[in-house]
């Protein structure tokens, strides 16, 4: 049996698909199987993942009817046979070591049961570090909670990660959610005590134009309010020393659904001004936390002046991002 099971959702990547394959297969680590799941893609990815799986033993393709994300990942999940998953998005890629040194972090610390890479940001051409630092920080569960609740290294992504499979013994992403990653992450930490984090970057995030939350508005973008939600009720019953981190990732989180709400249809106005209102409310508190990043001081203070500068602000902030 493979020790490691990558997990490959496909959906509509054609033109990305063979590059993130190709990275898999060039790892320096060899003992893993490649599990493509076709999730009903209309393009020629299907054919794609059977040319491949012709050609290398480890690939297996599961062909199925579109089901979303989640469901393309679970299928993945169902039928991997390896002591350790992790997942691969089709649009992105991943260095030759990045499987070697996330069961090298796996295997640094006892009773760790999930460990994580830092990761490069590819946008338009331009590949970016996501954190600083090389370094190795080895987070109890409640330090790991309050790194994600301060976008502090740990992240809520499914990709970038090597689990044990015992993790998703009975977890599984929620089918037909945006933001799914950001719903199941705190019932990851509840399944490690203790969690790794390596400072070496080793996947290529691909951030791409015409993304699922890259759109305009629609009402699953509300989905990110009640994954927050969740992961910030998970957090206060592992440490309630962690409401304000959570209040701050509910504060972000209003911030972020708030962005694409410029021109929501009326029937949203009243949800876009209790989101207002919910993180003005917290905004003393929240602007008065040194962890707190400047982007999300500045945001409030725009908002509090009302929505014109708010959403003013947010072009400039992307214009500048580039």
């Amino acid at each position: 049996m493979p020790l490691i099971s990558v997990i490959v959702p496909v959906y509509k990547v054609e033109p990305y698909l063979r590059r993130c394959i190709d990275s898999v297969l060039a790892q320096d680590w060899k003992d893993f199987e490649l599990i493509l799941v076709d999730d009903g893609s209309p393009d020629r990815c299907g054919i794609i993942c059977d040319e491949y799986a012709e050609r290398d033993s480890r690939i297996r393709v599961i062909h199925k009817q579109n089901g979303g994300l989640s469901d393309a990942r679970n299928a993945g999940i169902d039928a991997a046979r390896g002591d350790c998953l992790s997942f691969v998005d089709s649009d992105d890629s991943i260095a030759p070591a990045y499987l070697s040194y996330l069961y090298a972090l796996l295997k640094s610390a006892e009773n760790c049961k999930v460990s994580q890479a830092n990761h490069f940001i590819v946008r338009e051409g331009k590949t970016a570090l996501n954190s600083p630092g090389n370094g190795t920080a080895i987070l109890t569960q409640g330090q790991a909670f309050e790194a994600v609740l301060y976008h502090d290294r740990v992240d809520v992504s499914a990709w970038g990660k090597l689990y044990e499979r015992s993790v998703f013994d009975e977890l599984r992403f929620p089918v037909g959610k945006l933001y799914e990653d950001t719903f199941l992450f705190g019932r990851i930490l509840l399944q490690t005590p203790v969690y790794v984090y390596g400072g070496e970057a080793q996947y290529y995030y691909v951030q791409r134009k015409d993304s699922i939350v890259g759109k305009e508005f629609s009402k699953n973008n509300l989905d990110y309010i009640e994954a927050v939600n969740e992961l910030t009720k998970i957090a206060m019953q592992v440490d309630p020393r962690l409401k304000k981190a959570c209040d701050r990732r509910r504060v972000h989180a209003s911030l972020s659904v708030l962005r694409y709400m410029e021109h929501c249809p009326q029937a949203y106005r009243e949800t876009r001004d209790q989101l207002r209102n919910e993180a003005l409310k917290l905004a003393p508190e929240v602007c008065a936390l040194p962890r707190t990043p400047r982007r999300d001081k500045i945001a409030l203070f725009l908002l509090k002046s009302g929505y014109f500068p708010f959403y003013q602000g947010w072009k400039l902030y992307t214009q500048f991002r580039g």
